[in-house]
């Protein structure tokens, strides 16, 4: 009964942002960045309906070296998912990005907009207890068709062994 329990305030804990503290020095590292990335990009696009779906293509899953290091050691996890709409679901574009990003304030996540064309809205959702930064864009399609929602996900910078290291192809690069 206590080990279930654990498993299920551990589950909320993980579903929930937040990031629970060892109390040692070990530092983060990119493989618990890659979980929190790929879990938030793929609860995302579990969000949106198949029955609203017409595809999911740019899955993508990889590090990459943070900004201002040229020797590539600090790297970051990125997964990213691009959902284009059905036809009849083209013009709630907007009102689906909407519902997920309000899912997320509603848990505490803070939520920025930005509209980057007529056409394209930018939601930057951010918590600090997690380990992503997240990114939906929605874009409306002009004729009706091919509506797009884009996830993007970001862990924190963190150290690595760079380019090539054992770290790195453990990770499936």
């Amino acid at each position: 009964m206590k080990r279930t329990t654990a498993v299920v305030i551990a589950g909320v804990l993980l579903l929930s942002g937040c990031s629970t503290d060892s109390g040692g020095s070990d530092a983060l590292s990119l493989g618990d960045t890659k979980s929190a990335a790929q879990l938030w990009r793929n609860t995302i696009s579990g969000k949106i309906s198949p029955d609203i779906t017409a595809a999911i293509s740019d899955v993508t899953d990889a590090s990459e070296t943070c900004d201002g290091d040229s020797k590539g050691l600090m790297r970051l996890w990125r997964s990213t998912a691009l959902t284009e709409l059905t036809a009849d679901a083209a013009g709630k574009v907007d009102l689906i990005q909407q519902s997920i990003s309000g899912a997320f304030v509603s848990k505490g996540w803070d939520s920025t907009s930005e509209q980057l064309s007529d056409t394209s809205t930018l939601v930057k959702l951010e918590n600090p207890t997690s380990l992503a930064t997240i990114e939906i864009t929605s874009t409306a399609a002009e004729d009706g068709a091919g509506a797009t929602i884009y996830v993007n996900i970001a862990g924190p910078c963190v150290e690595t062994d760079g380019p090539g290291s054992d770290e790195l192809k453990q990770l499936g690069e």
